[in-house]
């Protein structure tokens, strides 16, 4: 489910390899992914890249997992992600999310967990778990918002828009764009930038940086509580299984 491989001296990349199911995010591959970062971290790596295999980089929460949870289910299923992604967010040195495709749902909260957000000039982006009936339950109440400002978040949870890389440069979701075919060597340049900097130096600025936003732990239990509120609605069922049956859903308030 994830690969690791070593890019160059001190270079590490995490890659999702479920390209199958558009590398979503279930309960076995948020925890591969939180002990895949424990061990990294006990290495020299002075930058990790995070990107996925095949057209996608994630396409977030896997919808057929999610459509048999029970309410509690998914508040675990939501603090699971926020366990992995709070440890990406905290790692010691800096990581680059490599968006090589589609990055959306929990697949965009995963690049907005990293430090920088590097696109592919074919990525699109999005959060559109409001057409399914839940909301954003990894992060994206408040990464998402730090990164765009929140009224450009407001706009694409709302209406679940999916947008260009172009576009997504343009309100500050992304640090740059690669041409397809140049994409990893403009990566891997990057990182290796990077990984040639004072590596005590860079993790001392990256925990400095972090202490802005104490109330992380907070902030991720009511993201966990109003996910689970929202897989007891009606509309929640609705929406994924309209999803996962390909037609139009029709949601009812209830």
């Amino acid at each position: 489910m994830i690969r690791v491989n070593e890019e160059a001296p001190h270079v590490v990349s995490l890659t999702l390899d479920r390209p199958e199911v558009y590398n979503a995010l279930g309960f076995e591959v948020l925890a591969d992914l939180s002990k895949t970062l424990d061990d990294l971290a006990k290495e020299d790596i002075r930058a990790l890249v995070v990107t996925g295999t095949g057209k996608s980089f994630s396409s977030g929460a896997d919808l057929k997992e999610i459509a048999a949870f029970s309410p509690e289910r998914a508040r675990d299923f939501s603090l699971a992600g926020h366990k992995a992604f709070d440890k990406l967010e905290n790692f010691p040195c800096p990581v680059i999310a490599a968006v090589n495709g589609y990055a959306l749902g929990g697949g965009c909260e995963l690049a907005c967990a990293c430090d920088l957000i590097y696109a592919s000039d074919r990525a699109k982006f999005g959060q559109p778990e409001a057409k399914v009936g839940m909301i954003t339950g990894w992060g994206g109440t408040y990464r998402l918002a730090e990164r765009i400002g929140r009224h450009r978040a407001k706009q694409l949870v709302f209406t679940g828009e999916i947008i260009t890389a172009r576009e997504a440069l343009g309100i500050g979701l992304l640090n740059g764009i690669f041409p397809a075919e140049d994409f990893w060597s403009g990566i891997l340049g990057v990182a290796a930038g990077i990984a040639a900097g004072a590596p005590v130096a860079i993790r001392l600025e990256k925990a400095m940086i972090g202490r802005a936003r104490p109330e992380d732990g907070v902030r991720g239990t009511e993201e966990a509580d109003a996910l689970r509120r929202c897989v007891e609605t009606e509309d929640q069922k609705e929406g994924v299984g309209a999803f996962l049956e390909k037609r139009t859903p029709v949601f009812r308030n209830r």
